[in-house]
């Protein structure tokens, strides 16, 4: 069981309205069984993009990007001359390889440090991924450290956010519940929103509504305080 798992079975248990058996039938469809009758379907909501025909997370591709860009910033080691830059990075999707990508930040950054300036420093290192470099007016032990990150695919407004994405995983999870639906006569799906944090509630009832096969959508906090349905 991974969390969002865990925090929606936390949920359905409070709603103490019959036992809650998780992966009923083992690992297919639902997630949970409630009282016996209400199969329930988790889903993490989050902000996504289409690749290979798949619906992929934002924070898929940022986490591990940011990982390898502070990697690769430790690797120039202590500053020489005697000075820090913070290092910020903005991206948009889609990004070239990472190795592709690792060649021309590490050569745009040897470049900067043979006539390093102390104004901020915007250097283009491809068409969806650029940095800006900005003196610290503190030495550290550390040539470059990261200063923060954009990721320009992220944001927008919360309500059309969440409307789109749900939209999305509805229909990608009815689709993968269809084979399965005659066992059970009710079916839920549960949102671990990570978008609003399970509020803006009432401003979403207005836009998005259930679909087949859905007898009730909930969106839940992560932490599991607040929660609202459709």
């Amino acid at each position: 069981m991974n969390n969002d798992e865990r925090i929606a079975e936390k949920y359905l248990k409070s709603l103490d309205i019959g036992d809650v058996a998780y992966e009923p039938d083992g690992k297919i469809p639902p997630d949970f069984l409630v009282d016996g009758r209400i199969a329930v379907e988790v889903r993490r909501l989050n902000q996504h993009y289409e690749a290979d025909g798949k619906l992929r997370g934002l924070e898929q591709d940022s986490i591990s990007l940011v990982q390898r860009f502070k990697n690769l910033l430790s690797e120039f080691g202590a500053p020489q001359p005697v000075a820090t830059w913070f290092v910020m990075a903005s991206f948009r999707r889609p990004l070239p390889e990472w190795r592709v990508l690792r060649t021309a930040i590490r050569n745009a950054l040897s470049s900067f440090l043979v006539a390093p300036t102390d104004s901020a420093w915007r250097i283009p290192i491809a068409e969806s991924f650029d940095l800006t470099i900005i003196r610290s007016t503190t030495t550290y032990d550390a040539c470059f450290l990261l200063g923060g990150y954009t990721d320009m695919d992220a944001g927008g407004w919360i309500v059309s956010e969440i409307t789109r994405n749900a939209s999305a995983f509805m229909a990608a999870k009815s689709n993968k519940v269809a084979p399965y639906l005659r066992k059970y006569p009710v079916w839920w799906l549960v949102f671990i929103d990570y978008i609003a944090l399970g509020g803006e509630g009432e401003d979403v009832r207005q836009y998005i509504s259930r679909s087949k096969p859905w007898d009730r959508v909930v969106f839940l906090s992560p932490g599991g305080d607040r929660s609202y349905a459709i």
